[in-house]
């Protein structure tokens, strides 16, 4: 059939009429709501500040974790020293309170954290509220546009309407009726923006889900340096309650000798008198063994130097350190007032006492020059110029083999700890000897 000339056909009609709601619609949309460009600029600066401290935050973790793992590897240094024997407990305490003052840090580091992660997270779900509404605006000029195509073409044509109102892109819209109309620079830059703003707000919203993502992981890490921190904190308590334990003895076993040191020295007179004939008969001993020494050391076969290492003569409790003390019953040497010239070791009665390194016997007996009671001691010389001496021990109980000039080897027994001497409670005193000077024994072990 021929259509009667200058009737336009039925599917020009629809896109006029489409084209007409769209010339009325697209003006009014200027006044509806719809994401500004500064809006969407603005959540994008968001992001990107948003992306910036989650990487910081993920530096700070990772710094942490570095932290923690050096405070591990203390506390198990810490540990290992505990659980051998004869610990020095102030070097010991040096680095507890070192990992305590570490492990404080890292809490407090985690705290921060913490409360980064939280103001994280509430950015994040602002900028996400900013987006539900950047969202909003935009589907609103939808419906709007939608209403007003509705009421200017009132058809069952719906399949077209249909399309027009699921369509993302106006601009394909206005493509297919721009045969028919030309709409002005103004709606056209309308269409466009609000194109592109769809096209923003869903690039920001996958970036979003993404930041999302990220701290929730933050978060799982941040938990986990939790329990991290709470498994180091469990450690060094424990590390500290045993080295309580440890101080509790020695300061017990310290306080009886002190009471007993007092009692017999009432005066301060007394007192520096007995310190005296105590260092007095010690000098002596020492000359007597280094003549000895000088004498024997052909007869004896003690070789010119020791190349070796000592070990511990007996395990115990480390009641005195080596070197300067406040405990009034040490005599003065080395400009300190008081000064301990060897390591003192509590254990039972009668614990066997090995010596510390091959050598050879050149003193078993009592101090011939101390007033009585008299230490029992043995001295091994293991160069000519390094020997140790073991004091106090049980007096005339010699073990087999062990008399002046007889070779011994580290680790035999050369003794039994006992309680001879100026002392009030079983302990050894092992010093050692360089050149005729005491020196830390921990320096040979």
């Amino acid at each position: 059939m021929r259509r009667r000339q200058g009737t336009m056909p039925s599917h020009g009609r629809l896109l006029l009429v489409l084209v007409t709601a769209l010339t009325l619609a697209l003006p009014s949309l200027a006044a509806t709501p719809h994401a500004s460009a500064d809006d969407l600029s603005e959540a994008r600066a968001q992001q990107r500040a948003l992306q910036s401290k989650i990487k910081a935050e993920r530096a700070a973790i990772a710094s942490l974790t570095a932290q923690q793992g050096k405070i591990k590897v203390q506390i198990a240094s810490t540990t290992k020293q505990l659980d051998g024997i004869n610990a020095d407990q102030a070097e010991l305490k040096q680095q507890i309170a070192a990992a305590s003052t570490a492990l404080a840090a890292a809490q407090a580091r985690y705290a921060k954290l913490t409360d980064q992660l939280d103001q994280l997270d509430w950015t994040l779900g602002i900028l996400q509220d900013e987006l539900d509404d950047r969202q909003a605006d935009l589907s609103q000029s939808k419906q709007l546009l939608a209403a007003r195509l509705a009421e200017a073409y009132r058809t069952q044509q719906t399949s077209l309407l249909e399309q027009v109102l699921s369509a993302d892109s106006l601009t394909t819209v206005l493509a297919d009726v721009g045969n028919y109309l030309s709409l002005g620079d103004q709606d056209a830059q309308l269409a466009r923006r609000i194109e592109a703003d769809q096209a923003s707000l869903v690039e920001l919203q996958r970036t979003t889900d993404q930041t999302r993502f990220n701290t929730d992981q933050l978060a799982g890490e941040v938990k986990a340096q939790a329990a991290s921190l709470a498994d180091q904190k469990a450690s060094l308590d424990a590390a500290k309650k045993r080295l309580d334990a440890l101080e509790r003895q020695a300061k017990s076993f310290l306080a009886r000798q002190e009471a007993a040191f007092r009692k017999a020295n009432a005066t301060k007179t007394a007192a520096n008198a007995a310190l005296s004939r105590a260092q007095a008969a010690q000098d002596s001993l020492d000359r007597k063994i280094d003549q000895l020494i000088a004498a024997n050391s052909n007869a004896w076969h003690i070789p010119s130097s020791y190349n070796g290492t000592f070990s511990w003569p007996m395990a115990g409790t480390v009641t005195q350190e080596f070197g300067c003390t406040g405990v009034p019953m040490e005599p003065p040497y080395d400009g300190c007032s008081h000064f301990h010239q060897g390591i003192d070791i509590h254990a039972p009665y009668g614990t066997p006492i090995h010596a510390a390194g091959d050598g050879v016997v050149v003193f078993v007996g009592y101090n011939p020059y101390d007033a009585p009671p008299r230490a029992w001691i043995v001295t091994i010389a293991h160069s000519g110029s390094l020997r140790t001496m073991y004091a106090h021990m049980i007096g005339g109980k010699v073990p087999a083999g062990i008399h002046v000039g007889a070779h011994v080897k580290r680790g035999q027994v050369v003794g039994y700890e006992g309680l001879t001497g100026h002392t009030t409670g079983p302990h050894l005193h092992w010093a050692v000897y360089r050149d005729g000077l005491p020196v830390n024994p921990r320096l040979y072990l």
